[in-house]
C-alpha cells in the first residue's frame, strides 16, 4: 500500500471579527480592560476636543493602544505562536508531551483530540502545516516563515468499508482557560509526518502531569472510539509505518485495512454435526458466555488450531466465525504480516473483545531446525503468555501442514486449547455441498448422486470449481438473455474432464481431486 498521498486544501483562517470577539470574550478580562481604556480614552479625547490640555492626552492614549491592539491582532492572524498566545495566553515555559504512533491510527487520534477539545468551552482549531516542534513554536523561536500560517495539507483515509475521510496534515486545538484557571490552558497538535508515514501527538500545558495526562486521555478515546472497532480488518504493508502503538522507533511497513465480506449464513455452512457442535461450543459459546465465564474464574483468552489439506474449508469456516461474533473485532493476518506478531496482538488488546486469525501460521511458525524466523516465532509465545486473565482475545490459527508448526506452539498446553481436523468431506457433505452450489440454478436434471459417488476424496474447494465450470458450460449453450440456465449431466462429465485431465497424480493432489487426508 503506497503512503497516503497529500494534496492541497483550501482552510480558511478564522475571520478577524468573529475571532476578535472570542479574544474579548470573558476569559480574557486583561483584553476587555485594554480595549475599554482604549475607547474611554478616545470618547475623552473627542469630547474634551482641544479646550483642554487632557483632551490631546486621550486622543493620544487611545489611538496608541487601538495600534497596539491592531498590530497585536495581525500577528496572531498570520503567525501560529502570536495566534495561540492570543487563545490560551503566554505559553513561554509550557512543558510539551510528545507520542508517535503508526498510520492506521491517525484516524482515531485525530478524532480522539477533536472530541476531547469539543469538551473544553472555547475551544478552537487551527490548521496549518508546520515542520517546527510543538515546543519552538510555542516560544515564538524559529525564523518567521517556518511560524507564518499557511494552508494545511490533507490526507486520504478509509474510515469504513467505503467511507472515507480527508484529514488535515498539521491540526492544532487551542484550549484556553477558564477564568481564574490559568493552569488548565493547554495547546494539543496532531501531525502526519509524510516522511515516515507516522502520525505524532503533542501536547503543551504549564504543568508537565498536565501535558502527560492530555496524552494518556487522547489515547483513551481513541482505543475507545477506534473507527476499526468491531470491524472486519486486516493487517497489511504500507510504506514505513510503525511496528507498535507506542514510541518504537523501529520503521516497519505495516497498516490496517477494511476487509468486507459478505456474511455466510447458517444454512450456507456445510459442516459436520460433530464439528459445528465444536465449534459452537469452543469458539461461539465462549465468546457469547464470557462475562460469565469470567466470573466464574476462566480466562478469556482462547486459541484454537484448524488443520488439513488446502481447501477444506478452513478459511470459509473462519469468515462463518467472525459473522457470528457480533461486539468483536475480527483481524486478518496472513503471508508476512505474521511476523509483526507484536504489532498484532496490541492491535487485538487494544480493540478486544478480538477474534484474530492466523492464516497459514506454518509459513513463520515451523520447526526452530528449519525455521529463519525463530525470532519472530519467540516473540509470538512471549505475546501469548502475555496475555492476561481478562483479556478477551481468540485465536485462530489455520494450517495445511500440521506437522511443520513449532512444536512450542502446538504440543504445549494453554496456547492453543482445541484443534480441529478439515478433511476431505464424507459422501453426506458432499451431497450437501454440491446442493448448496447448484441452488441458484435449474439442476432437476442433474444426478447428484452419481456426482457424489465420483467425487470420493475430493476437497470442497474442487467441488466449487466443477460447479463453476458446468455452469460456464451451460451459459455457453443458453438460450436467448433472460432464459433459464439448465445443467445437465452432461455439463458436469465434461466438467469433471476437464479438470482431472492433463497431469498425474501430483497435479490432481494440487486440484484437491483423490486428497491424500494426511493427519
Amino acid at each position: 500500500m503506497s503512503a497516503p498521498r497529500t494534496k492541497p486544501r483550501a482552510v480558511r483562517l478564522l475571520p478577524s471579527v468573529r475571532q476578535t470577539l472570542v479574544w474579548l470574550g470573558p476569559a480574557y478580562r486583561a483584553r476587555q480592560i485594554t480595549a475599554s481604556i482604549a475607547a474611554g480614552a478616545l470618547l475623552i479625547g473627542l469630547i474634551a476636543g482641544r479646550d483642554s490640555a487632557l483632551g490631546p492626552l486621550a486622543l493620544a492614549v487611545g489611538v496608541g493602544l487601538l495600534l497596539l491592539g491592531a498590530t497585536w491582532l495581525y500577528l496572531a492572524l498570520h503567525f501560529a505562536d502570536a495566534h495561540i498566545r492570543a487563545t490560551v495566553g503566554d505559553p513561554r515555559g509550557w512543558k510539551v508531551h510528545s507520542k508517535i504512533y503508526p498510520l492506521y491510527k491517525f484516524v482515531d487520534i485525530h478524532r480522539a483530540a477533536q472530541r476531547y477539545a469539543a469538551q473544553r468551552p472555547g475551544s478552537a482549531e487551527l490548521g496549518s502545516d508546520h515542520t517546527l516542534p510543538l515546543g519552538v513554536i510555542l516560544h515564538g523561536t524559529g525564523r518567521a516563515a517556518d511560524r507564518r500560517l499557511n494552508t494545511a495539507g490533507v490526507v486520504p483515509r478509509k474510515v469504513g468499508y467505503e467511507d472515507e475521510a480527508y484529514l488535515p496534515t498539521d491540526m492544532f486545538w487551542l484550549i484556553p482557560p477558564p477564568p481564574g484557571e490559568r493552569q488548565r490552558a493547554a495547546v494539543i497538535r496532531v501531525r502526519f509526518i509524510g516522511r515516515n508515514s507516522v502520525v505524532q501527538v503533542e501536547a503543551a500545558a504549564p504543568l508537565a502531569d498536565a501535558a502527560k495526562q492530555l496524552l494518556d486521555d487522547i489515547a483513551a478515546l481513541a482505543s475507545q472510539h477506534s473507527i476499526y472497532r468491531n470491524r472486519l480488518i486486516r493487517v497489511v504493508f504500507g510504506p514505513e509505518a510503525r511496528s507498535d502503538y507506542g514510541d518504537d522507533e523501529s520503521l516497519t511497513p505495516i497498516d490496517l485495512s477494511f476487509y468486507q465480506e459478505t456474511p455466510i449464513a447458517d444454512d450456507e455452512i456445510v459442516l459436520d454435526e460433530r464439528m459445528r457442535g465444536v465449534i459452537q461450543r469452543t469458539i461461539l459459546d465462549f465468546h457469547h458466555q464470557r462475562e460469565r465465564l469470567r466470573q466464574l474464574g476462566l480466562p478469556g483468552k482462547r486459541g484454537v488450531l484448524f488443520y488439513g489439506p488446502p481447501g477444506t474449508g478452513k478459511t470459509y469456516t473462519c469468515k462463518y466465525i467472525a459473522a457470528r461474533l457480533p461486539g468483536a473485532t475480527t483481524i486478518v493476518v496472513t503471508g508476512h504480516a505474521l511476523l509483526q506478531m507484536k504489532a498484532v496482538c496490541a492491535i487485538a488488546r487494544m480493540l478486544q473483545p478480538a477474534l484474530v486469525l492466523l492464516e497459514d501460521v506454518d509459513l513463520v511458525f515451523a520447526n526452530r531446525e528449519q525455521n529463519a524466523y525463530n525470532t519472530v516465532l519467540g516473540e509470538f509465545i512471549d505475546q501469548l503468555d502475555g496475555f492476561g486473565e481478562t483479556d478477551q482475545i481468540i485465536f485462530i490459527l489455520t494450517t495445511n501442514a500440521l506437522e511443520r508448526i513449532e512444536s512450542a506452539i502446538k504440543d504445549r498446553p494453554g496456547r492453543v486449547s482445541q484443534c480441529i481436523y478439515f478433511g476431505a468431506p464424507s459422501e453426506t457433505l458432499r451431497l450437501r455441498y454440491l446442493e448448496t452450489l447448484v441452488r441458484p440454478y435449474d439442476a432437476a436434471a442433474v444426478s447428484l448422486a452419481r456426482l457424489v459417488a465420483q467425487t470420493e476424496g475430493v476437497s470442497q474447494a474442487f467441488l466449487k470449481e466443477l460447479v463453476f465450470r458446468a455452469v460456464q458450460l451451460a451459459a455457453g449453450q443458453a438460450g436467448p438473455p433472460g432464459a433459464a440456465l439448465s445443467l445437465t449431466d452432461e455439463h458436469f462429465a465434461t466438467a469433471l474432464h476437464d479438470i482431472t485431465s492433463g497431469g498425474g497424480r501430483a497435479a490432481q493432489r494440487i486440484i484437491g481431486f483423490r486428497m491424500d487426508a494426511d493427519r
